[in-house]
């Protein structure tokens, strides 16, 4: 893998914040082992809430595995009656 090929990744530093209609986070940038940047990531509201419930939903489904298996399943025996 050639150096313009290494994968690129994020790591987000400090908090979000609003900056008119875009939510605004600091992100240092790496390209393989090597921090590159430090830039500011810009959202859309609409963008920055459907990160937040994929988030919320990820971190749930680590913090209690089959929740979602669960939940499904209930909804179905609801129907089932």
């Amino acid at each position: 893998m050639t150096d313009d090929e290494s994968p690129r990744r994020l790591r987000l530093i400090g908090s979000a914040r609003l900056d008119g209609e875009k939510v605004a986070v600091s992100a240092m940038v790496f390209k393989g082992p090597v921090h590159i940047a430090t830039e500011e990531v810009f959202l859309s509201i609409d963008d920055a809430s459907v990160l937040q419930a994929q988030l919320a939903r990820a971190l749930d489904n680590r913090a209690f595995p089959g929740l979602d298996q669960r939940q499904r399943e209930k909804a179905r025996m609801r129907y089932c009656i």
